[in-house]
């Protein structure tokens, strides 16, 4: 398929200089920039859902075809190429913007808190939390995180221990709390 004509019939062009860009439409793929720090995982074959932006909310499947051995240094990402598993009909325009999620590989079981619960004291992270309405700081180790906030704990408090999610203020061992499961005047 022609894609671009970059000389006319009649006209004089250089050695070197592009007369025609042809591709092939089989051939198509898309370039992912991923962030380097949340990019862990990804692999050639993964499965992926690619929303064009001109398809209106419509989603095609596709796949990882290959991870680029080099990042781009300058913006901390790491490049990866994307194939439909179904060409569109018609075809997307070459450069249109996709958003692309890409399905990591399954991962262990692990606990999982809030990313909304995490805080820093003295250096450490952990979450605060709540012993016979007492509070207690525990260091956590995170592992994976999803879409939805959620983070895998690797070492923190046991599961079902309950966690401060929200504080009006900067919290304290010393500090008096009131449980509540619902926030006043907050819809969720």
């Amino acid at each position: 398929m022609v894609v671009s004509r970059d000389a006319d019939p009649g006209s004089t062009v250089i050695a070197g200089q592009s007369v025609l860009q042809v591709i092939d439409p089989r051939s198509l793929w898309i370039d992912v920039r991923l962030d380097q720090i949340s990019a862990t995982g990804i692999a050639a074959a993964l499965p992926a859902r690619i929303l064009l932006r001109s398809d209106n909310g419509r989603f095609h499947q596709g796949r990882v075809l290959r991870v680029e051995p080099l990042a781009d240094a300058v913006t901390e990402e790491m490049l990866a190429k994307v194939v439909f598993d179904e060409l569109p009909d018609p075809l997307p325009p070459i450069g249109e913007l996709a958003e692309v999620t890409v399905t990591l590989a399954e991962i262990p079981a692990l606990p999982v808190v809030s990313n909304a619960a995490l805080r820093n004291v003295d250096d450490r992270l952990g979450v605060w939390q709540v012993l016979d309405d007492r509070l207690r700081f525990v260091p956590v180790t995170l592992g994976k995180s999803d879409l939805d906030g959620a983070v895998q704990m690797h070492e923190g408090p046991d599961v079902g221990a309950r966690v401060v999610v929200f504080s009006h203020t900067v919290l304290h061992r010393t500090s008096r709390v009131r449980v509540v499961e619902q926030i006043p005047g907050v819809a969720r």
